[in-house]
Formats: structure tokens, C-alpha cells, sequence
């Protein structure tokens, strides 16, 4: 983070900020998650679980914030419809295809399924 600001303010280059920025906050959510699994440990699954829900997307919520204040709502918008269908779709989708492509046939358990389609379904709903 501090090369994106110092090139930034020496080189004006906006494309190199842009990606020392990204490279930046990629590093910031391993650090992060990575953090989050540590007081997983330490925790039970409730506590677990909400830390995870409340500090899992806070790169997201850190733009949908600095967007809103600079007057980019279609970015703001943009940037939480990401969030959702990153969280709902696409996260589980690659746990079950690398997860069949581990361990073959899988078994679903029906009251875990019934959640994460409740789940799918405000967030269609909600967009």
C-alpha cells in the first residue's frame, strides 16, 4: 500500500497505481483471512462464523465506502452486487467442484442445503 501511494504522488502513472493498489489489497485479505482462521481456532463455529461473515468482506465494504464518498454510486452498486454473487454463487460452486474433483461422490446435507438456497434466493430477491 505504501508504493501505490508513493506512485501515486511521484509517478502520476494511474494504471501502475491501480495495480500496485490491487496487489495491495489482495496481500491485505490473505492477511486477513489468514487471521480470521487463527481466532477460528480459538473460537467456537458461532463465533467462527460471524467473524467470518462481519470481517470476510471488508475489502468490499472498505470500496463500497470510499466510492460512495467520492460520488461513484454505480461503482458503490457494482461493487456489493460483486460481493453477493461472489459469496453466494461462486464460492460454493468452486467448494463443490474441487471438493468432487478431491474426494469423488459427495453427500449434501439437506438441512445445509435448504440454508444456502434460502440464502440464493434473497439475494435474488435483494438484487
Amino acid at each position: 500500500m505504501p508504493l501505490a501511494l508513493l506512485s501515486e504522488r511521484v509517478l502520476g502513472n494511474t494504471i501502475f497505481t491501480f495495480s500496485v493498489a490491487a496487489v495491495g489489497i489482495v496481500a491485505l485479505s490473505s492477511l486477513l483471512g489468514e487471521a480470521i482462521e487463527q481466532l477460528s481456532g480459538r473460537t467456537g463455529p458461532r463465533i467462527a462464523a460471524m467473524l467470518n461473515a462481519t470481517l470476510g468482506n471488508a475489502a468490499e465494504l472498505i470500496i463500497t465506502f470510499v466510492a460512495l464518498r467520492a460520488g461513484h454510486v454505480a461503482l458503490a452498486q457494482a461493487s456489493i452486487v460483486g460481493a453477493i454473487l461472489g459469496n453466494v454463487l461462486v464460492v460454493p460452486g468452486l467448494g463443490m467442484l474441487f471438493g468432487g474433483l478431491k474426494h469423488g461422490r459427495q453427500h449434501f446435507d439437506r438441512e445445509e442445503i435448504s440454508v444456502q438456497s434460502t440464502m440464493m434466493s434473497l439475494a435474488v430477491v435483494g438484487l
